[in-house]
């Protein structure tokens, strides 16, 4: 739904007349086929023969009003072939050229999207996720009333899953190997970082478990008791009380 909405938006911005001059007579009408020619490889999603295009628009008319519009369609289009990198490049471009741009917010949300889409599994490097988020707070700090900024929160919370993910599992190698400190850091960065993760609550209980292995009981009955308040109906409350119940 957000990609349809994303085409959407562009074609409306940018589209143009479906109209086409013939026999142009004038530079104008020469680059106003070139584009409504673009354009129309987009409605139809052929959509790196529509970058190839814009770019041709860039390079043959730099100083048109069209040259920005065409830069940021190059970089939509690249976005839309998995092309990332081109999409950067003419996104950086863009920004560097066009910051005052009444679609630099569009601009800087689809520079975050370049990145979100290169996200890696848990299990591998997480400097993409890191890219990412830094980018969709770039959104919500300079273009807080846009209407990208709805989807770059809900957008943050997902990759705060994904980094969470990477913690936690790193969290319970040390808890399972016995390295109680390390897995108790790791776990408590969670909270600290990542609260609003789907791993809250287990990382939670695991401070439970682990405090209450190492005989400190207030410590296991204090993490038990914020689980209870702020997750009562979980399963990892329910699993936490089974192991402080008894304590007096």
């Amino acid at each position: 739904m957000r990609k349809y909405f994303i085409l959407v938006f562009l074609l409306f911005v940018f589209g143009c007349s479906d109209t086409k001059l013939e026999t142009p007579e004038t530079e104008g009408e020469k680059l106003q086929i070139l584009y409504s020619n673009a354009m129309e490889l987009v409605r139809d999603k052929d959509f790196v023969d529509a970058a190839i295009l814009f770019e041709d628009i860039e390079r043959q008319y730099p100083y048109s009003k069209w040259s920005n519009q065409a830069q940021l369609m190059t970089a939509f289009c690249y976005y839309k072939s998995q092309m990332y990198d081109d999409s950067l490049d003419a996104l950086e471009r863009f920004i560097a050229l066009y910051p005052g741009s009444k679609k630099i917010s569009y601009a800087y949300y689809l520079r975050a999207l370049n990145y979100f889409e290169q996200i890696r599994d848990v299990e591998r490097d997480q400097s993409m996720t890191a890219k990412s988020k830094q980018a969709f707070n770039e959104v919500i700090n300079k273009y807080p009333e846009s209407e990208f900024t709805e989807d770059a929160y809900a957008k943050i919370d997902i990759i705060n899953d994904r980094l969470a993910a990477k913690e936690i599992e790193i969290a319970r190698f040390y808890q399972f190997n016995s390295q109680w400190i390390a897995a108790i850091n790791r776990y408590n960065g969670i909270l600290e970082q990542y609260s609003t993760s789907i791993y809250t609550e287990e990382s939670l209980f695991r401070l439970v478990e682990i405090y209450f292995s190492l005989g400190l009981y207030e410590e296991a009955k204090r993490y038990a008791s914020t689980l209870g308040h702020n997750f009562p109906s979980s399963d990892w409350y329910k699993k936490s009380y089974e192991i402080v119940k008894d304590l007096t």
